[in-house]
C-alpha cells in the first residue's frame, strides 16, 4: 500500500490525501476518504502488523509543518487528536513489533532539525529520549526484527548556512541509542530501508550525497546486525525519497517513485525478490 501525493504532483492541499495499492503488476486507488488526511509530502508511515493499521503522523504542506496522527485500519480513517511530537516533516518512523510500539525519531520542525525520539501505542505518543543520534531528516530507517532493534542510518542536517551529511549506523533498543558503526555506505540522506523476513537482513537502497552539489544514489545495501555489505547487483535509477515496503504475502520489496532531481518525479516500480532487483512498470 503506498500513501501518495503532494502538491507538486498537481493536487491541492486541501484535496484528501489517496492510498493506492500494488498488486504486483499494476496500480490501483484503494481508497480516496473525504474525511481523511489532506494531501502532504514527507509525512512519517509505519504499518502496525499487530494493530493491522497504517499510521501516518505530520508532514509538511505550503511551507506549514503538520501535527496530526491518523490510522488507517482497511476501511475507514480515525484522527487522534492527542499531543504528540509537535508539528515536523521527515521524521524516521517504523514498527517495533516486539514490543509493539512504533517509533519516531528526528527530522524537521518549521526549518529546525530534531534529536528526539517518540513512539506511539495506538493510544498516545510519549517522548522516550532526547538523546543519541545528533538532530537531522530524513535517515533510512527500518526495524530489525532479528536483532530487535530500530535501525537508522544517515541523514542531514542544516544549521541554516551548511549542510552536513551523515553516514552513521545508530541502533534503538527500546531504552537507548547506540552508535553500531561509521563504516557502510557512503553519507547520504532520503535513502530507503526495510527488513527483509527471509534474509534476515535490512535492505537500503539509494539517497543522495549533498556536498557542493547534490548527487543521487543507486547503490543497494544489506545490514545483518553487525556490518553493512554492498550488493554487486544492478539496480533501478538513482533516486531519493522513493516510497519503499515489504510485501509479505509474495515476499518481495517494492519500491516506487522518489526524485533524481529538480521536478524530477520517478514513477516507476521495481521488486527485489532477494537476488535482483526488476523492474515491474514504468520502466524506461
Amino acid at each position: 500500500m503506498l500513501v501518495n501525493g503532494g502538491p507538486e504532483n498537481g493536487k491541492p492541499a486541501t484535496d484528501p490525501l489517496e492510498l493506492w495499492t500494488w498488486n504486483g503488476s499494476e496500480w490501483s486507488i484503494f481508497s480516496v476518504d473525504p474525511d481523511g488526511p489532506r494531501w502532504r509530502n514527507f509525512a512519517s508511515v509505519a504499518y502496525d502488523s499487530n494493530r493491522q493499521v497504517l499510521v501516518i503522523y505530520g508532514g509538511l504542506i505550503a511551507e506549514q509543518d503538520y501535527t496530526d496522527t491518523w490510522e488507517w485500519n482497511g476501511e475507514t480513517w480515525t484522527r487522534f487528536t492527542v499531543e504528540g511530537p509537535g508539528a515536523r516533516e521527515g521524521a524516521g518512523m517504523t514498527y517495533d513489533s516486539d514490543r509493539g510500539k512504533v517509533v519516531l525519531f528526528g527530522g524537521a520542525q518549521r526549518g529546525r532539525m530534531m534529536n528526539d525520539t517518540w513512539e506511539w501505542n495506538g493510544v498516545q505518543w510519549t517522548q522516550v529520549s532526547s538523546e543519541g543520534p545528533g538532530a537531522r531528516f530524513p535517515a533510512g530507517f527500518a526495524y530489525d526484527a532479528t536483532n530487535q532493534n530500530v535501525i537508522l542510518f544517515g541523514g542531514h542536517a542544516f544549521d541554516g548556512q551548511a549542510f552536513t551529511t551523515f553516514g552513521d549506523t545508530w541502533a534503538w533498543n527500546g531504552a537507548g541509542w547506540r552508535q553500531i558503526t561509521s563504516d557502510g555506505p557512503s553519507p547520504r540522506d532520503g535513502a530507503r530501508a526495510v527488513f527483509v523476513p527471509e534474509s534476515d537482513q535490512v535492505l537500503l537502497f539509494g539517497g543522495a550525497e549533498i556536498d557542493s552539489a547534490v548527487t543521487n544514489l543507486n547503490d543497494t545495501w544489506t545490514w545483518d546486525g553487525a556490518q553493512w555489505t554492498r550488493l554487486d547487483v544492478f539496480g533501478p535509477p538513482a533516486r531519493v525519497h522513493a516510497a519503499m515496503a515489504f510485501d509479505e504475502s509474495r515476499e518481495v520489496v517494492v519500491m516506487t517513485g522518489g526524485s533524481n532531481g529538480p521536478n524530477a518525479t520517478l514513477t516507476d516500480t521495481w521488486e527485489w525478490d532477494g537476488e535482483a532487483w526488476l523492474c515491474r512498470d514504468g520502466c524506461r
